[in-house]
């Protein structure tokens, strides 16, 4: 297998549990909604949860990711 391929096969892996982790997070939502309502209950979870998401966001999606993928591609090549 190249280089290539198996960047390419990482980054396939990477982007559907990214995909299948933003449609549980889509369910989730909807049970909330249809559990809580729209109200201070509602609220209190979404906010309760922002600290974490932000967390996650950060580090798994955000610049953590970005710094992450060009140094993984080069302990491929190496």
């Amino acid at each position: 297998m190249t280089n290539q391929e198996k960047v390419a096969k990482a980054a396939a892996i990477f982007g559907s549990t990214t995909l299948i982790s933003r449609i549980f997070g889509f369910i989730r939502d909807m049970v909330v909604a249809r559990a809580f309502g729209a109200g201070m209950v509602a609220d209190a979870f979404f906010v309760s949860y922002r600290i974490p998401a932000l967390l996650r966001e950060l580090f798994a999606e955000g610049s953590m990711s970005a710094a992450f993928i060009p140094v993984f591609s080069r302990e491929l090549h190496d």
